[in-house]
């Protein structure tokens, strides 16, 4: 995997979410939950985000880490999507960026999986991904 640190915005961004929707079954995003003043509101707030794509909804799972982060003894929510036309065009419709999948507007850390090896997983706040290196030369 790489290391980047470049925003993908615009054009780019879609034709990196296009390429990780061919390539992958799955996607994910996260909830901090030290991040969140009341967390039934802000669950609230994520299920009126996701209402188009709630049937594409595999699992929300409580963890302490994933791909590009440890939270110690803090949790979050990782909420786990199948990765197919509906939810590509959620991706592209909700965000231009790579890292503008941000608190509070949107969930953080996208993350991309074929089954369970992941291909691209984002920290946005730290402006920073990790991608699997034939994923980035196809984008460029």
């Amino acid at each position: 995997m790489l290391m980047m640190t470049e925003n993908v915005k615009g054009k780019r961004y879609r034709k990196l979410i296009e390429l990780l929707a061919r390539r992958c079954n799955r996607f994910a995003f996260v909830e901090n939950r030290q991040l969140m003043e009341d967390e039934a509101s802000r669950l609230a707030y994520v299920d009126q985000l996701i209402e188009t794509i709630k049937e594409q909804l595999i699992e929300r799972k409580v963890q302490r880490q994933w791909e590009t982060t440890a939270l110690g003894e803090d949790t979050a929510y990782v909420f786990y999507f199948q990765l197919n036309n509906a939810t590509t065009q959620f991706l592209k419709e909700h965000s231009d960026s790579l890292f503008d999948w941000i608190t509070p507007e949107l969930p953080e850390d996208l993350m991309f999986y074929q089954d369970d090896q992941c291909l691209l997983a984002a920290c946005s706040h730290e402006g920073f991904f990790l991608v699997d290196e034939s994923i980035w030369n196809l984008l460029n």
